[in-house]
């Protein structure tokens, strides 16, 4: 397979971004199967819906914050597969730790260093394909690993409940040296398990090195200080492309984070049907969506112009303002259904759009320190804020009215669709007016 991909490179290009596509896809399938098990998980440890909010939240998305500057740092500086295979290979245990854990706690505790280990992978992977992949095909490949994302989150909602109950009936309970455990514990062991090979096959693709770097500069250029002072002096684009990023971040996981319940409580529809119905969109309608994206940023073969990749997010930043805000105030549930094909098929565009300009304007020493901080900024106020707001939002604006939650929904989607579509429309101007200058007075060369 080394002699094919060495006497192919196009190939070889296409086969780092399979590899690292599956991986993150294994690592959104750890990150959300938990969710599927909140009743047996309150069942078998007397917990409330805190704590148990606090398991599937807050424990994995501090650790994945907290971790995700230095994996960046880690990414311009040493070896990107050992750092991936090392990210894999550790949550992988963690998770099938869950296996013996003996206390929610210790629940707690495996659900920290998941989040943890995997904040080492996108960074990384990021920087690889970078380097990795040529620039005429560097923009649908950056979309076809985001694709991760929704299939890895798909499979999680169609595979994990049917992967549940199949362990319920097999009479499958016991694991050597451990004992009897519950079907959710033994899914999560073997869903661990798997990982474990998985993360070794980073090793099958060769290291691309770090295009047109000295390695002397690595070192002093990789810095945290040096890297923000890049971003400043770049702050006409860098600056409305994070609050892209932060717009856009807001209305993806206030969405994923409520729709459920709101579908719940207006439509009287089972959780376990909507994940399901949910999860075969996710597996459909998304990548079809990012790859159109990824196929207009790369129209002709040829290397997009930054201008036309931010026409892409700025499409996409209306789009899904618009479909959203629709979405959470359909009349009917076939209504919902229409909206919410239209919405997953856009709505990850925006990593598309980021990833594929970052990767065209920092230095191949930094993206990993940059798209660290790009992915901080989406977890800690998309995953870590949008939820909040929407819920204080429902309360101290809409009250105890009936419609209250999608209300509120709407009300913080419009708003934040809002700032990610005037974003994108600074960025692409700053762009335009970059291009026009000469060569020596550029921002970006």
């Amino acid at each position: 397979m080394r002699e094919i991909r060495k006497a192919n490179p196009v190939l070889a290009q296409w086969g780092l971004v399979v590899t690292l596509t599956a991986m993150t896809m294994l690592a959104q399938i750890d990150k959300n199967i938990l969710v599927l098990m909140v009743g047996p998980i309150r069942h078998a440890f007397g917990v409330n819906d805190v704590q148990i909010s606090f398991l599937i939240g807050a424990a994995f998305a501090v650790a994945n914050i907290v971790v995700g500057l230095p994996a960046g740092w880690l990414a311009d500086r040493f070896d990107r597969r050992a750092i991936i295979a090392c990210g894999v290979v550790v949550w992988s245990l963690a998770v099938a730790a869950n296996a013996v854990a003996a206390s929610f706690a210790a629940l707690v505790l495996a659900r920290v260093v998941v989040g943890g280990a995997e904040a080492m992978i996108p960074p990384a992977s990021y920087s690889l394909i970078r380097d990795g992949v040529d620039e005429t095909r560097r923009a649908r490949a950056l979309s076809v690993y985001t694709m991760a994302l929704m299939l890895g989150t798909g499979l999680s909602l169609v595979l994990g409940g049917p992967l549940i109950g199949a362990l319920q009936v097999s009479g499958w309970h016991a694991l050597p040296f451990v004992g009897d455990v519950a079907a959710w514990q033994m899914a999560l062991f073997l869903i661990g398990v798997v990982g474990l090979p998985i993360g070794l096959t980073i090793f099958l693709n060769r290291d691309p090195g770090r295009h047109g770097v000295e390695a002397s500069t690595v070192a002093q250029d990789a810095r945290l200080g040096a890297v923000l002072q890049m971003l400043w002096a770049q702050r006409g684009v860098f600056g409305p492309l994070l609050l892209f990023v932060i717009g856009n971040a807001m209305i993806t996981y206030g969405l994923a984070a409520w729709v459920p319940t709101m579908v719940v409580r207006r439509f009287s529809l089972g959780i376990r049907e909507f994940g399901l119905a949910q999860g075969a969109l996710m597996l459909t309608a998304g990548p079809v969506g990012l790859w159109l994206a990824g196929t207009c940023m790369q129209r002709r073969q040829i290397a997009a112009s930054l201008t036309r990749v931010a026409s892409v997010g700025i499409v996409a930043s209306a789009a899904v303002t618009a479909l959203t805000v629709s979405l959470v105030l359909a009349g009917s549930l076939s209504t919902f259904w229409a909206f919410d094909a239209l919405v997953v098929l856009c709505s990850w565009t925006f990593m598309s759009v980021a990833s594929v300009i970052v990767a065209r304007t920092v230095p191949s020493q930094s993206v990993g320190l940059v798209m660290a901080i790009v992915l901080v900024l989406n977890g800690l106020v998309g995953q870590g804020l949008s939820p909040t707001v929407i819920a204080l939002v429902e309360r101290h604006v809409f009250g105890d009215l009936p419609q209250a939650l999608p209300h509120a929904m709407a009300v913080v989607f419009a708003a934040t669709g809002l700032l990610a579509f005037a974003a994108a429309t600074l960025m692409r101007r700053n762009l335009a007016r970059d291009a026009r200058l000469p060569v020596s007075a550029r921002t970006f060369a």
